[in-house]
């Protein structure tokens, strides 16, 4: 990246966590992509390139979307705990393996969507 405008890898950034659907992550990411985003010495840059378009989410997969965002996935441990104490954790694994079926989701994404779900219920806080 040393041959590159801060500007323009900043742009590059942005788009790239926009077209995945992230509309903010943390400043250590920039880190990262920047580690993995390289630019041959001397290749001209051209900040004119557009932006991956987003493809439109389904209703299923904005019904999980709108889940998982009811509960902050870095309270994700205490969420855990807190549920498993509240209704055991058979019936925790239970919902994680019904919105699985559900949604045919990875299991971490399964349980974000359970602690969404609960909160939305007020089984547990925020």
């Amino acid at each position: 990246c040393w041959n590159v405008d801060t500007q323009v890898i900043w742009e590059r950034f942005v788009a790239f966590n926009r077209a995945r659907g992230n509309a903010a992550v943390p400043a250590g990411f920039l880190l990262g992509f920047m580690k993995r985003w390289r630019t041959l010495p001397g290749a001209a840059v051209r900040p004119e390139d557009a932006p991956t378009p987003q493809r439109a989410l389904e209703p299923e997969e904005r019904e999980l979307h709108g889940q998982i965002k009811a509960a902050p996935s870095a309270n994700r441990q205490f969420h855990a705990s807190d549920l498993c104490r509240l209704i055991g954790q058979a019936a925790y694994e239970a919902r994680v393996l019904d919105v699985i079926r559900q949604f045919g989701c990875p299991r971490f994404t399964a349980t974000l969507a359970v602690h969404g779900r609960a909160v939305m219920a007020g089984e547990i806080p925020r």
